[in-house]
């Protein structure tokens, strides 16, 4: 989104905008920063965006002490688990790899 210049008030509508256009929606979550949420739950909740997104999800070795994401990212992430369209990724070769597999 960053890529898309202009003087926009309104994040959502911006948001809202590119994703009607494109034939992909790819978002890439970690655990900090955020920010991935708003977004998240449009995506969960638009069928027509849901349909076209695929996330790339950053794991971390201390998952299990420190659980990284909230129960309403790993609602959506189990949605998109069961489409194989959720990719995981740890470190910045990984990301890279798991672009690879993007349609």
């Amino acid at each position: 989104m960053v890529d898309v210049h202009g003087e926009w008030v309104n994040g959502i509508q911006k948001f809202r905008l590119l994703a009607d256009l494109v034939s992909h929606v790819v978002g890439v979550a970690e655990r900090d920063p955020s920010g991935f949420l708003v977004e998240q739950g449009l995506l969960a909740g638009t069928e027509e965006y849901f349909a076209k997104t695929h996330v790339l999800k950053r794991t971390y070795p201390d998952a299990e002490a420190d659980h990284p994401y909230g129960w309403m990212e790993d609602g959506v992430f189990d949605l998109l688990e069961g489409d194989d369209r959720l990719y995981r990724w740890e470190t910045e070769a990984d990301l890279l790899e798991a672009t690879e597999a993007l349609p």
